[in-house]
């Protein structure tokens, strides 16, 4: 998952200055709305103390916000029904937090990866929840173990690297997973209704946006090239090449969707965990129109009016790639009650 881009303040301060020709950067009204959701759920809800609603120092900016937990109460990002769970298992499986705070999770209230945990924990012992979230998209009948006592994993790496992600100034220094290195946010392993096993790699996003193009390095651009061209130039390759080059596709979110899908196929060739199929799940709410208008160079837009658009063009397997709208998740169901009152729109309206 890449960082989500955190507008604290205000959606149209820019964070940094638009490259010659880029014009003025563009806001994210789902994102805006989405502050002013988590500032409300964070004065009445009754999983915080209440020392824990005043603003919180962001620790990139070193200023406090309001939608920023106070740094003593971090873990309290965390619904109560996870918070000790995912953080012991983060810790087993040495898995970093985007913008940690003391080693744990952000205190920022709309950070992604922390909605991702808060939303799907509960599936690493539970698969029921599993099928009620997903069953929609992809046909599960029967959730299997992925790693020993475990139902659903986060920042999923696969077993291989196949890109030479591990390889740093020609030396092998390995993985990590979820940092320098193509990870899903979760994953899980299922049998469908025919008997196949399949792979779901699932990736999260909350109110995500890529609305700046940002300056690039030219060093850097030719190690992705060298990591990932020969995939993407393959005849049977899951992404085609003959609609946008890959320099055009290291931009996000086109460089995240392409590497990820390019790791599934490697899966699938190599029927890791005996999967015969494996799929991306992208999680992303419709209404994230900032998402959608992520097309940062004049090339993405002549290629489509929208993220979703250029993306489907750009498969060339596109029953490898599925959408599940967040709303499956504001079912107690499926997640909590507490999950519901902290992200349903609904819920501030009713308060």
């Amino acid at each position: 998952m890449a960082p989500a881009r955190l507008s604290l303040v205000s959606e149209s301060k820019p964070q940094r200055t638009p490259l010659a020709g880029e014009g003025p950067r563009k806001t994210n009204p789902y994102a805006s709305e989405h502050n002013k959701l988590a500032v409300a759920w964070k004065q009445r809800s009754l999983t915080l103390p209440d020392d824990a609603r005043v603003p919180g120092v962001y620790e990139r900016h070193q200023r406090a916000y309001p939608v920023c937990l106070p740094i003593e109460y971090t873990s309290h990002n965390l619904l109560p029904e996870v918070r000790d769970g995912a953080i012991e298992l983060f810790v087993e499986l040495d898995i970093p937090w985007h913008d940690s705070v003391g080693g744990g999770p952000s205190n920022h209230l709309r950070d992604s990866q922390v909605q991702c945990v808060n939303a799907l924990f509960q599936m690493v012992s539970d698969p029921e929840r599993i099928k009620l979230a997903f069953g929609g998209a992809i046909d599960i009948a029967e959730v299997l173990q992925i790693e020993e006592s475990r139902f659903m994993t986060f920042e999923y790496i696969g077993p291989t690297d196949y890109f030479g992600e591990g390889i740093r100034h020609g030396k092998d220094v390995g993985r990590r997973r979820g940092t320098n290195c193509t990870s899903v946010d979760a994953a899980f392993l299922y049998r469908t209704s025919t008997g196949a096993t399949e792979l779901a790699l699932v990736e999260w996003k909350f109110t995500e946006s890529y609305l700046t193009a940002l300056d690039r390095n030219s060093d850097s651009d030719a190690i992705r090239i060298g990591r990932y061209s020969a995939d993407l130039e393959a005849a049977d390759g899951p992404v085609r090449n003959d609609v946008l080059p890959i320099e055009l596709l290291l931009d996000e979110p086109f460089y995240q969707l392409m590497r990820q899908q390019l790791l599934a196929n490697r899966l699938e060739q190599a029927r890791a965990h005996g999967a015969d199929a494996v799929r991306v799940v992208h999680v992303l709410a419709p209404d994230n129109t900032g998402y959608q208008h992520s097309l940062v160079r004049a090339e993405h837009r002549a290629a489509g009016g929208s993220v979703d658009e250029v993306w489907t063009k750009l498969l060339r397997t596109p029953d490898r790639f599925h959408h599940v709208d967040p709303v499956v998740f504001l079912d107690p169901a499926v997640t909590s009650d507490e999950y519901v009152d902290r992200y349903s729109p609904a819920s501030a309206a009713d308060a």
